[in-house]
């Protein structure tokens, strides 16, 4: 073969290796942190956290509560989940339908395709289907809630057992929901880590206030 042939040989093989390299239809990985925009094509509550993450063979979501946790194997495009354990805390009935829900289409799921603008479709058989967005530190997601308390602002996600802050730094703190377990729903929701307190005035109630240390309590209001 003369020279002019093999170096036009050469140039198509390294073309072709890009391409099959940067193809946009190549299977996305699955690695990091996610959020679900749907699931089984029904959507998700809005205020309720729905979110799963993916690290080193291990998965774990939530839908609000509990914590489901397992293993994963991606190879291609192909996906295995499960089996899944769950945490034990004590949820709203409303809630334990979701977990159900969202641990049924996890362990159902085979196949995992792009959906366009960073989402991914986790699919399976029955209409299994999560729809996921990376989740971005700097966003806010569904469920999360643009606070001012005072002159700060925060950005808060609310669930039965916990309450989650990013601060305007982009640090984040995870606030301990007192007395979870058991607790009159009626009742005020206290979060604190001892450094920062939320308050909600009932279940999912929209009066809120904040507090630092034992400062005395300022109203929130949406941003």
């Amino acid at each position: 073969m003369s020279i002019p042939k093999l170096a036009a040989a050469a140039l198509l093989g390294l073309c072709l290796s890009a391409c099959a390299a940067t193809r946009p239809d190549a299977p996305p990985a699955l690695s990091g942190d996610w959020r679900i925009e749907d699931l089984d094509g029904r959507g998700v509550p809005d205020r309720v956290p729905f979110t799963v993450a993916f690290a080193d063979g291990r998965v774990s979501a939530s839908a609000g509560c509990n914590r489901l946790v397992g293993a994963f194997e991606q190879t291609g495009d192909r996906l295995r989940i499960g089996p899944l354990a769950s945490t034990r805390m004590a949820c709203p009935p409303a809630l334990e339908e979701q977990e159900r829900r969202l641990a049924a289409s996890l362990g159902a799921v085979t196949a995992v395709a792009r959906a366009g603008e960073g989402a991914v479709i986790l699919s399976g058989p029955g209409g299994a289907s999560l729809t996921l967005r990376p989740a971005d530190a700097g966003e806010a997601a569904p469920g999360d809630l643009a606070l001012r308390c005072g002159e700060e602002d925060f950005q808060v996600r609310f669930s039965a057992a916990e309450a989650r802050v990013l601060l305007t730094d982009g640090s984040a703190e995870v606030l301990p929901r007192l007395n979870a377990q058991g607790a009159d729903p009626e009742a005020p929701r206290v979060f604190t880590n001892g450094r920062m307190t939320f308050t909600q005035e009932i279940e999912g109630g929209r009066a809120i206030t904040f507090a630092r240390g034992r400062m005395a309590p300022l109203t929130c209001a949406p941003r």
